[in-house]
């Protein structure tokens, strides 16, 4: 069930998430590089941020996106190992072009680390291209334009 986020329910997933799959590959470029709770849930607060809840209630995977520059940007993507492969990470990136039509935005940008050859094939798989990559944090940016 794709649903709003909702903080108080949420958030421990979704910072449990933050740091198990995401940081790991922002440390390699930053080493020193630290993110508590507090830090990642003032960023959610700057998204709209969609969780499925194939787990019951519990998210299974969220989805963080931004209205930036006149463009959709996918801030955070992340599912729970133990349910990948069952369409959720499909699921959430089909609500963000859902959000990017409701705004009217004709673009999905997102960044993804070099390293992060799992996450690249998903995007690509997704119709994401590759526009530009950035040599300081080691990321690449991606777009598809949004029919």
């Amino acid at each position: 069930m794709l649903r709003k986020r909702v903080p108080k329910r949420d958030d421990g997933v979704i910072c449990e998430l933050v740091e198990r799959l995401l940081l790991p590959f922002a440390q390699q470029t930053k080493p020193g590089l630290r993110l508590n709770r507090s830090t990642i849930r003032n960023r959610l607060q700057l998204c709209i941020t969609f969780v499925d809840a194939a787990a019951g209630d519990k998210a299974a995977g969220f989805i963080a996106l931004k209205r930036e520059r006149g463009r959709l940007l996918i801030d955070m993507l992340a599912v729970n190992p133990k349910y990948q492969g069952q369409g959720i990470g499909s699921r959430l990136m089909l609500q963000a072009q859902r959000t990017a039509n409701t705004y009217g935005l004709r673009e999905i940008v997102l960044w993804v680390d070099e390293d992060n050859l799992q996450a690249q094939r998903f995007y690509i798989k997704h119709g994401y291209e590759a526009v530009y990559y950035e040599h300081g944090l080691r990321c690449y940016l991606l777009r598809k334009a949004v029919d």
